[in-house]
């Protein structure tokens, strides 16, 4: 008897754990059916089912206080908008939720979402031993989507936002995020918050794009001493698999900086530091298991450095298959396009009729204007048209969300604050002087006016 009591009090010991266990990891209540993929949107929204996250405003200054990261924090949160909900066309919507207070908003953001958290970047809050704040590194947060548990997963040691880039991958069944900060390169296995160093100073770094199919390898370039003062710098492959760096190349008086990547295909310069002379070469990962990297290299891709590289596929005409890149002339970047089987590229856009490319969707790329956002296919490139205009935009931050046949469905965005004509006589003149950017929305199926998705603070 006193056996089966014992057994009986066991039970419901283990009944207490599994019951206290489901209750620590219970979900946020926001249905997501596609939990197990990385939902990315342009690093400024996650689309989720009926669900939008996204940095309610933008933050168009450098932080140099906490009295500016709190005013930022007021218009520049996390917040969640449920897209059934009826919002007028102009109109600041009423049923934004607000999920916490950091600062998303701003030059350094990247956010995403992956099963339950949202993750997302936001200014460092950390004090200096010298008690100062350095709000230009970049600490990284995760938060279930109901804005509950909010963890920090790491802050960077400093941040270069000329080079810096983030990423969130998948590869053989789990996640990461890989995050560059200009000097430092690191990996965050998503399962665990594992933080992996993979390089403290690596000067260049060739990163899989968002969605693409990836084969688990980081490509990245050290300075490294010579002998006799010679110049040229080491490149290194690191392998997600093993966890482990090889070097890959380590040539006398010739430098490497990577440029971008596209599936397996790496973009790179090479410079040679006697004659000065700088080509950009292509490489195929695939061709690194059998030769060496020099011997990996294609004939030079194009006779200056780019920077900015995607991938056009047309479905209707694959020969106009290529790339479009920027590279600048006389200093000033200007957009090339270069199909797979042309020995030259041509001009897409010049210097003053564009901002900034901000994504490629098929044959169409998108880029900012000084009054808005406008497109063109590679098809008919002379024929450029308007999709956002009038409006104030912030030139390089821009989401996007695809259809399941792989067209473009809506553009994201951020603007300060426009109104209709009917309202305009309604309009106080706080209202007038906001000059914040808040996040809209735009049909590309629908070509309709942009919806104000962020709620003002008036």
């Amino acid at each position: 008897m006193k056996k089966l009591i014992k057994i009986f009090s066991l039970l419901l010991l283990v009944g207490f754990f599994s019951i206290s266990l489901v209750a620590c990891s219970s979900s946020s209540g926001i249905p997501n059916s596609k939990s197990g993929q990385i939902l990315y949107n342009g690093g400024i929204v996650s689309v989720v089912d009926d669900n939008i996250f996204y940095a309610n405003g933008y933050v168009n200054s450098d932080i140099t206080s906490m009295d500016e990261f709190n005013a930022g924090a007021e218009y520049s949160y996390l917040a969640r908008l449920d897209l059934n909900e009826e919002t007028q066309q102009y109109s600041s919507p009423e049923n934004v939720n607000k999920l916490n207070s950091e600062v998303l908003g701003y030059e350094n953001m990247y956010s995403f979402v992956l099963g339950d958290f949202v993750y997302y970047t936001s200014p460092n809050k950390h004090k200096t031993k010298f008690n100062e704040y350095v709000f230009t590194y970049v600490s990284v947060f995760k938060t279930r989507l109901n804005g509950k548990d909010t963890k920090e997963i790491m802050t960077t040691n400093s941040f270069d936002s000329e080079k810096a880039q983030f990423r969130a991958v998948q590869f053989d069944g789990e996640s990461y995020f890989i995050i560059y900060d200009g000097t430092a390169l690191n990996v965050i296995n998503l399962a665990n918050d594992e933080k992996i160093e993979i390089s403290a100073s690596a000067t260049s770094v060739a990163l899989p794009k968002e969605n693409d199919e990836f084969d688990g390898k980081l490509y990245y370039t050290q300075d490294k001493e010579n002998e006799f003062g010679q110049s040229g710098n080491e490149v290194f492959e690191f392998d997600l698999a093993s966890k482990q760096s090889r070097s890959i190349s380590s040539t006398i008086n010739n430098t490497i900086t990577f440029t971008g990547r596209e599936g397996n295909e790496l973009f790179l310069t090479r410079l040679n530091e006697i004659t000065g002379v700088s080509n950009t070469y292509k490489l195929n990962t695939q061709k690194l298991a059998t030769t060496s990297f020099l011997s990996a290299l294609e004939k030079p891709f194009y006779s200056a450095q780019i920077d900015n590289i995607f991938r056009i596929e047309c479905k209707t005409a694959s020969s106009f298959n290529g790339y479009i890149f920027e590279s600048s002339l006389s200093g000033e970047a200007q957009l090339f396009y270069k199909a797979d089987n042309s020995s030259e590229p041509i001009r897409l856009l010049a210097s003053g009729e564009y901002n900034s490319v901000l994504f490629v969707n098929n044959d169409l790329v998108f880029f900012s204007t000084e009054d808005g956002i406008s497109y063109l296919s590679v098809l008919e490139p002379e024929e450029i048209k308007v999709l956002v205009d009038g409006m104030t935009v912030i030139s390089d931050k821009a989401g996007y969300e695809i259809h399941e046949s792989g067209n473009l469905k809506n553009v994201y965005f951020y603007a300060q604050r426009v109104y209709d004509q009917s309202e305009e006589a309604e309009v106080s003149e706080e209202e007038q002087t906001d000059a914040n950017y808040y996040l809209y929305q735009v049909s590309f199926t629908a070509q309709t006016n942009p919806k104000l998705l962020g709620k003002t603070i008036n």
